[in-house]
């Protein structure tokens, strides 16, 4: 009997994050309303409450579980080597954002009023940068080795990464993140539409910059 009961309480969980994803694309984040999604799962608005407390939780669940998608994505990526490594990640990301798009502008997209993403949301995020760290931030790189930012890195070499490494491959990781956000926000229209060859072009900066082609480690 608890296990029946177990099972249809994650049923309507996973009903009531459908149906919010629903209105995040139709409304956007800012326009979620617990009513609406409790309209569309067959409850009375007071008994969503019961799954997700407040407004920010049910946005909270949604953050974690994008992130766990993205995740997800990324580490299927199986090419060897770290250039062609890097460039499976990047595609991947691209390739995710495209067919997600309400997905990945709920996680990188313009923040939602009121909302604070709760500590429990890190270590979500931190699973999607794991793969491109693992690959690139393993050598000092410049311009990235001043000693301050390697001092707030430095947790990083306790992961066997090189903290100017790991700075260099953070800042890399947030140029594939605000491009893909340009793509999907129709901003490359008119001037390089389709960015195909723009994406390209840049991963294989990121490869140069980041010395991905160096045999530095197997």
């Amino acid at each position: 009997m608890a296990g029946a009961r177990r099972e249809a309480r994650a049923e309507m969980t996973d009903a009531i994050l459908a149906a919010a994803r629903r209105e995040i694309a139709a409304k956007g984040g800012g326009g979620l309303s617990m009513r609406a999604v409790a309209r569309e799962v067959d409850l009375v608005s007071s008994a969503v409450y019961r799954y997700f407390p407040t407004r920010e939780a049910l946005l909270t669940a949604m953050i974690i579980e994008s992130y766990g998608h993205l995740a997800e994505r990324l580490e299927a990526v199986s090419a060897r080597g770290r250039e062609r490594r890097w460039r499976g990640l990047a595609r991947a990301m691209r390739d995710w954002a495209r067919s997600s798009p309400h997905e990945f502008q709920l996680i990188y997209g313009t923040p939602i009023p009121g909302y604070v993403a709760p500590p429990e949301t890190i270590p979500a995020a931190a699973r999607v940068a794991d793969p491109y760290l693992r690959c690139a931030a393993v050598q000092p790189l410049e311009p990235f080795g001043d000693r301050a930012l390697r001092a707030q890195m430095s947790e990083l070499a306790d992961l066997g990464l090189d903290p100017s490494g790991a700075a260099a491959t953070l800042a890399e990781l947030a140029a594939l993140v605000g491009f893909v956000n340009l793509e999907l926000a129709g901003h490359f229209v008119g001037t390089a539409d389709p960015a195909d060859r723009l994406f390209d072009a840049l991963v294989r900066r990121q490869c140069a910059s980041l010395r991905l082609g160096d045999s530095v480690r197997p």
